[in-house]
């Protein structure tokens, strides 16, 4: 491994100098959690815990190691995603296999998961449809904690199902979790009593102002939403009314400043009683809406 200086580290290099030479590349890079991420960058190249890292901060690291952990960083300081670089992330306190194929699952997200498992909860649903579920993130997590559920979930992209079916054999999950490959709701053929989606709802011209790692490297067509960013969810709100059972909902995950016009679309499209969940930086960021008699 090199320094942030470029120069060859010569002697012992415990986990805590790995870690300060990790970070100060990552901070050159622009990075801006640079000690975070470097220390789990040295857990995965090491093999040691993130708790084994702080307790025992001079454990020497061996020159495979080293090498592994170079090779990450580098990988990093190019601004590859640090899930891709990982090759896992966790969601909603499940660890999932991340990769180029899909979106990394964000924070946000969990927020509709969350909206979603408490509804379905109270309307005892027995199946649920996760549109455009990329990773399979949603759709895992909807299954792991509603055990009485069932789970379809839909993509557009045969790679990111691939994906989702390998988190979906992490989990032991796959007798619960049917996949299709399908244009959002084409290939649904019974009524759901709840329907997700965190769809694109990113505005086409704003794509080039992202951060580097969702820019360059994360599928834009699970990013991008068209000129206003809602041109998936304006189709697909058209066509839940159809796709719900009576009493079931609808839960959509919307960009900053989308929540009141998704809530006229969900109206328009014969759903009620729409409300709007905030996320934990306050921006409203899930729409649930209801098909009643």
């Amino acid at each position: 491994m090199r320094e942030a200086t470029g120069r060859a580290v010569t002697g012992a290099v415990t986990v805590e100098r790995a870690i300060g030479s990790s970070a100060e590349q990552l901070s050159q890079a622009g990075i801006e959690r640079p000690r975070a991420e470097a220390e789990a960058l040295v857990a995965a190249a090491s093999g040691l815990s993130r708790e084994s890292l702080l307790l025992l901060p001079g454990t020497s690291l061996s020159p495979q190691q080293l090498d592994r952990l170079e090779a990450l960083t580098a990988r990093r300081a190019a601004r590859k995603p640090l899930p891709y670089v990982l090759g896992e992330v966790e969601f909603y306190s499940l660890a999932l296999r991340a990769s180029p194929s899909a979106i990394v699952p964000r924070p946000e997200t969990e927020v509709l998961v969350e909206a979603a498992i408490a509804r379905a909860r109270s309307r005892r649903a027995r199946l649920a449809v996760d549109v455009g579920t990329g990773g399979g993130a949603i759709a895992v997590a909807l299954a792991h904690h509603l055990r009485g559920l069932r789970v379809v979930a839909t993509d557009i992209s045969p790679q990111a199902l691939r994906l989702a079916q390998e988190n979906c054999e992490r989990h032991a999950l796959t007798g619960r979790v049917s996949l299709l490959c399908s244009d959002l709701l084409t290939a649904v053929r019974r009524p759901a009593d709840c329907i997700l989606a965190n769809l694109p709802y990113v505005r086409s011209d704003e794509f080039q102002n992202l951060q580097p790692e969702v820019r360059d490297a994360e599928p834009r067509i699970g990013l991008d939403g068209g000129p206003d960013g809602l041109a998936l969810i304006r189709r697909l709100s058209a066509r839940l009314v159809d796709h719900l059972s009576d009493g079931g909902f609808a839960a959509l995950e919307v960009g900053a400043g989308q929540a009141h016009e998704v809530a006229k679309l969900l109206r328009a499209g014969g759903l009620s009683e729409v409300e709007v969940i905030a996320d934990y930086a306050g921006i409203d960021r899930v729409v649930v809406a209801w098909r009643r008699r």
